[in-house]
């Protein structure tokens, strides 16, 4: 057994969230170590839907331009008369898009399919650039922690070798079958459709037409006993589908073995024309709706699917994920920085626990919707057409964009609440307040067209950084200069190096001051977006990961929300 000490954040499991964590955590100057079980990387299709609130994830992280290179829209659905399955009988949307506006450009991205591994592959290659590099064949097998670090074993796959080291800290994201959760104490909660079951597999294959091929079609084929048979092309090329068989009551764990898998396609679907030239991958799945009691346990976290699992219906599970990731990074980050008390990490259970019941709750009601969809038939014709279609309505819900933390002890609102208690501000965690005003804890709107002293345009969320607050002063004119003064030096005596300082004006730019950025919104969109009261300083401070830390009109305000998130305030 060889021994070492070090001070990194060891991040287990390379998956999205793990990789998520990492990239966050590195460009917040944190030493990561991130190891992965698996002797190679894997090239399976897996969690393939980006929602809304993930792309602008992406944005801040640096990563868009490159995931818009690659990916690819989302089909159409389409269900065909069986025997045969050659003959369309429905075509529509698995949603229907909703249109951008100025404070959610984001929705306007068409691109919204991806294959994990290629996803997987993008992360890895940003974090290279920071000389961060996966550990392969590498697992964790122990890990005992107390108040100074977390002391870890590692194991080198087909050796007998063992590493004991000393970390900060650990971020499980192995999975729900990972060793992290089960070390930490963590149970999970919850309840399994044991008669249900799914396969699914990343296939090559030739014979569809060029239709289902090149336009990316959704064929979904529904048997005489009430099988669904999906085929998604992935965007790898025009041959590579992602095919899954689903039944409600059909549990088809034998089909596994990929001769089997082919033959009952085959025999189920009559699409004899369809030739499988190669099966990439196979995986089966049981409908899971469970979460863990806790998200950490002193210095040991869990994200993603260590933390939760749940049906595919949504397409919650990466970007709920990569949700997770984003919250805690900047939080460990100024702990591990020594900037934060350790008392702000119990912010990230907190924040996220009320959120990922709620998720479970919105994909455990689109998977019975699914099981009543299977059990009518895609043909079955119905009063309510939509009610025979496998489609999602609470779109909005979906993108992620109305998550809040609004009930979170380490935000503040100088208007309040409204006299609404914590538990009810929780039980809309997930489906927040569309069409309200912006209050602290909500996702800190976008707006485009804000020019800076050279004329330069941007946009807000090109401004906001991970790494950093943006505190945002929304001046109104004359008479402001005394309360901005203020405010900029009460952010100036925070630590270094943590903070931006923005001053924007309605329709002109703000007096200058040294070291502030200024800039003017040329539209008005910011001030609409952020419902700013006529005649009045407007203090916003938006957090690392884009939400509202805080909503107030003054530099006593500001005082008070850092106060929660500072050492020594």
């Amino acid at each position: 057994m060889t021994n070492k000490a070090t001070k990194e954040i060891l991040v287990v499991g390379a998956g999205p969230a793990g990789l998520i964590a990492a990239l966050s955590l590195a460009k917040q100057g944190v030493t990561v170590r991130v190891i992965e079980k698996q002797t190679a990387f894997h090239v399976t299709s897996r969690g393939t839907g980006t929602h809304a609130r993930t792309l602008e994830v992406y944005r801040f992280l640096g990563l868009l331009d490159d995931y818009l290179d690659v990916a690819v829209p989302m089909p159409q659905m389409r269900s065909y008369k069986l025997p045969g399955g050659t003959e369309p009988s429905r075509t529509w949307r698995l949603w229907e898009p909703i249109p951008p506006t100025p404070d959610r450009p984001i929705l306007g991205n068409s691109k919204v399919l991806l294959g994990q591994y290629r996803l997987e592959s993008i992360i890895r290659n940003h974090l290279a650039k920071l000389g961060v590099h996966v550990e392969l064949a590498t697992e964790l097998v122990d890990l005992k922690h107390d108040g100074d670090g977390v002391t870890v074993k590692l194991k080198k796959n087909g050796t007998e070798t063992v590493e004991e080291t000393r970390v900060a800290y650990v971020i499980g994201s192995d999975g729900a079958k990972g060793i992290t959760r089960k070390l930490m104490g963590a149970t999970f909660q919850g309840q399994t459709k044991d008669e249900d079951g799914q396969v699914w597999a990343d296939v090559e294959l030739e014979g569809l037409t060029s239709e289902a091929s090149s336009s990316l079609t959704n064929i979904e084929l529904i048997n005489v006993n009430l099988i669904s048979v999906t085929m998604l092309a992935n965007g790898d090329g025009d041959h590579h589908f992602h095919i899954g068989i689903m039944g409600i009551g059909f549990d088809p764990v034998e089909l596994t073995d990929p001769k089997k898998f082919v033959e009952f396609i085959s025999e189920n679907i009559g699409r004899h024309d369809i030739t499988f030239k190669r099966i990439i991958s196979i995986t089966y799945w049981k409908p899971k709706t469970c979460m863990v009691n806790r998200f950490y346990s002193g210095r040991v976290f869990i994200v993603g699917d260590a933390a939760h699992v749940h049906s595919p219906t949504g397409g919650q599970g990466l970007n709920t994920s990569i949700q997770d990731s984003f919250n805690l990074a900047w939080k460990l980050a100024l702990v591990y920085n020594g900037l934060a008390p350790p008392e702000l990490l119990a912010s990230y259970e907190t924040e996220r626990l009320p959120v990922v019941n709620q998720m479970l709750a919105t994909t455990n009601a689109l998977y019975q919707r699914l099981a009543a969809y299977t059990s009518k038939g895609a043909g079955v014709q119905s009063a309510d057409p939509q009610a025979a279609l496998l489609q999602w309505h609470n779109v909005a819900t979906l993108s992620q964009l109305n998550i809040n933390y609004r009930w979170s002890s380490i935000v503040h609102d100088a208007r309040g609440n409204g006299g609404i208690d914590d538990w009810a501000l929780r039980a809309r965690a997930f489906e927040g307040y569309p069409n309200e005003p912006v209050h602290a804890g909500d996702r800190a709107p976008d707006a485009p067209a804000i020019f800076d002293a050279s004329g330069q345009r941007t946009q807000l969320h090109d401004i906001f950084k991970p790494m950093i607050h943006a505190v945002v002063v929304f001046t109104t004119g004359v008479g402001d200069a005394e309360k901005i003064d203020s405010v900029i030096q009460t952010v100036r005596a925070l630590p270094k190096g943590t903070c931006q300082i923005v001053l924007l004006g309605r329709d002109t730019l703000p007096e200058p001051r040294d070291g502030v950025a200024t800039y003017k919104d040329a539209e008005g969109h910011a001030f609409a977006a952020y419902h700013i009261e006529e005649g009045r300083v407007t203090v916003v401070a938006v957090r690392p990961d884009g939400y509202v830390g805080a909503f107030v009109h003054d530099a006593a305000g500001v005082q008070t929300y850092f106060s929660h998130i500072f050492l020594g305030l």
